[in-house]
């Protein structure tokens, strides 16, 4: 992926997406999509964007982190591990 400014933005259906930051305004496709309950909103009131910014950073800095840690061990990524999972 080439380099991009990303921008955290919720969306009129409620969601809060990770996005690049289009060229001109254009709208870009999601890298990640969060999802809070009403619920959650409501006992976290205005600080719910906040959790989310908080667990996209969370992700980010896992993803470029040098030594990913999982279960206390630390274990090497490659490409298949990166790949999005499917559950059906």
């Amino acid at each position: 992926m080439k380099e991009a400014y990303l921008e955290i933005v919720e969306l009129d259906n409620g969601d809060i997406v990770l996005r690049p930051v289009g060229d001109d305004g254009e709208v870009t496709e999601a890298l990640a999509t969060l999802s809070i309950s009403d619920d959650t909103k409501s006992y976290l009131k205005e600080r719910y964007f906040e959790l989310a910014k908080c667990m996209f950073h969370a992700g980010i800095d896992f993803i470029y982190s040098e030594e990913p840690v999982f279960g206390g061990e630390a274990e090497a990524l490659d490409d298949m591990d990166l790949r999005p999972k499917i559950l059906h």
